[in-house]
C-alpha cells in the first residue's frame, strides 16, 4: 500500500500540473468526485480505490510529461537557425 508521503507528493504535482485534478481523476478512473477528493484530502478509502487513484495519477502524470517534452524538442527545432543552400559555382 501507498504511504501517505507518497499520495501527498502525486495529489501535489496533479494539483500544479492540472487545472481541476479531482474532476479529471473521477472522469479517468471511473469512481466518484467524493473517492477521488477524499483521496486528495488524504482520507481514508478503500486500498483497492487508492491503488487505482494512485496508478491513474502516475499515467496522467506520464502523458503531461511526455507532452512537455515533445513539445520542448519541437520547440529547440523551430528555433535552430534556417541554414541556406550557399551556392558554389555559377552553374544554374
Amino acid at each position: 500500500m501507498y504511504q501517505t508521503e507518497e499520495i501527498k507528493t502525486i495529489t501535489r504535482k496533479m494539483i500544479k500540473l492540472f487545472d481541476s485534478p479531482v474532476s479529471l481523476v473521477a472522469t479517468e478512473s471511473g469512481l466518484s468526485r467524493p473517492t477521488v477528493s477524499k483521496f486528495f484530502n488524504r482520507k481514508s478509502i478503500r486500498p483497492s480505490s487508492q491503488e487505482l487513484l494512485y496508478d491513474v495519477c502516475l499515467e496522467l502524470i506520464e502523458k503531461k510529461e511526455n507532452k512537455r517534452r515533445s513539445n520542448l524538442q519541437k520547440e529547440d527545432r523551430l528555433n535552430q537557425p534556417f541554414k541556406r543552400a550557399t551556392q558554389t559555382s555559377m552553374e544554374l
